[in-house]
């Protein structure tokens, strides 16, 4: 093979190295200049002369902000401009700089008769000022990214501290924050088999797409920790929406019992198997069976809305009601008003923002009244678990079951 016959850099290897850079050194809150690239050891090999890397960069603009249509005829490595040239919205814009908005940008865009001498003319008189790569994803976003990375349950901290150093690598620049590299995981155990969830999950996503049902058979864990089926007939159900909480995923579905009214259910897709779209025969076009409408399935959200873990705690599914709590908050003895110490942390951690403070008490021990929208099978739960803080007063059917669950718990530890 012939070797290379100068040592000067090709065309397409400064492109490389100067959109690397701009990649890696620039955002929009800190641009760059040619004269400053030029005094960069880092990238200055490959800038070459005014006229040069003027061209240069106009072109790499050109190509990366146009829009993605195979009709277009570019050709930029002479320096003729092409003629029907679009370019995508200023938003999605990979290459900044101020003239090159100037002349193209959303508010710069109509219908020009001669769009190749207008092109020629406005790369003559523009000039590179205030250059900068635009990256995909946003700061914001990743740290989204690496908050969902820390919080997977199947990954040791190593692991995780590996996938984060390469998001960092390769999604921002150097003016990212970077996250602590000693944040301890504690790793939680792969409860789920992760081929049988991704398929499980590609087949219930296409029935909700075709408005369709799935059949498949619910399983449990045996003693010899091994799915098995919890009952001999495969389940069929109308499937709505895929829900992930806690590190599993979660399917809100409806199953039709004859002449029984329809209820929402939901059920953990890790423990389903042999799933699959009843009567759909794809050459034939035939999608399968019809779900049953939302409107027919009571509790059933005709809408997805954020909030719904808020108020179906640990996935419960009846329907949410008005709970009333009392929720034990030791105050000053000298002043009833004033709270020793912020103690609704637990209660942020299960409702965020959504519960409401009614009122604080005016007999002792001056207790708070707060009000949380909530399922009553998930409330009897949570409220026993944090009975030492919480005592629900409203609705009274609530508070009776929860009588009944202590009543049995005391039988139980003959207490």
């Amino acid at each position: 093979m012939a070797g290379r016959e100068t040592n000067k850099p090709t065309r397409f290897e400064r492109m490389y190295k100067i959109w690397d850079y701009l990649r890696n050194h620039t955002d929009r809150n800190h641009p760059i200049s040619i004269a400053r690239m030029r005094n960069d050891k880092r990238v200055r090999a490959y800038i070459g002369d005014k006229q040069t890397v003027n061209r240069l960069i106009k072109d790499m603009a050109h190509i990366m902000n146009l829009k993605e249509d195979i009709n277009q005829d570019v050709n930029t490595d002479d320096g003729d401009d092409a003629q029907g040239i679009e370019y995508k919205p200023e938003s999605e814009w990979k290459l900044y700089f101020d003239d090159f908005k100037k002349f193209y940008g959303d508010e710069e865009r109509y219908e020009r008769d001669d769009i190749e001498e207008y092109s020629s003319y406005m790369d003559n008189v523009m000039h590179i000022k205030n250059l900068y790569y635009n990256r995909t994803f946003s700061e914001q976003e990743v740290d989204s990214i690496i908050e969902g990375i820390l919080a997977t349950r199947t990954l040791d901290s190593v692991a995780a501290q590996e996938l984060i150093r390469k998001v960092e690598d390769n999604m921002t620049t150097e003016f990212y924050k970077r996250t602590p590299r000693h944040i301890c995981k504690v790793q939680e155990p792969e409860l789920a088999d992760r081929e049988l969830l991704k398929n499980n999950l590609s087949i219930i996503q296409k029935a909700i797409d075709d408005n369709v049902r799935i059949s498949f058979r619910f399983n449990g864990y045996s003693y010899e920790k091994k799915l098995e089926p919890v009952r001999e007939e495969k389940d069929e159900l109308s499937p709505y929406y895929i829900v992930a909480s806690g590190g599993r995923y979660y399917l809100l579905a409806a199953k039709e019992y004859p002449a029984l009214q329809i209820y929402m259910s939901i059920w953990r897709i890790d423990l389903m198997t042999d799933i699959e779209i009843p009567q759909r025969k794809d050459r034939l076009h035939i999608k399968g069976i019809p779900r049953i409408p939302k409107k027919n399935v009571v509790n059933l959200p005709l809408k997805w809305s954020d909030d719904f873990q808020l108020k179906h705690l640990n996935m419960s599914f009846d329907k949410p009601v008005s709970v009333t709590l009392r929720i034990k908050s030791e105050k000053c003895t000298d002043n009833p008003k004033k709270r020793v110490r912020p103690g609704y942390t637990f209660l942020h951690d299960w409702f965020g923002d959504s519960f409401r403070y009614i009122r604080t008490e005016d007999t002792p021990p001056y207790d708070d009244i707060v009000r949380v929208e909530c399922s009553p099978y998930g409330m009897a739960h949570w409220a026993l678990q944090y009975s030492e803080l919480v005592e629900v007063l409203e609705p009274e059917s609530l508070r009776n079951d929860i009588k009944d669950k202590i009543r049995s718990l005391n039988s139980k530890y003959s207490v």
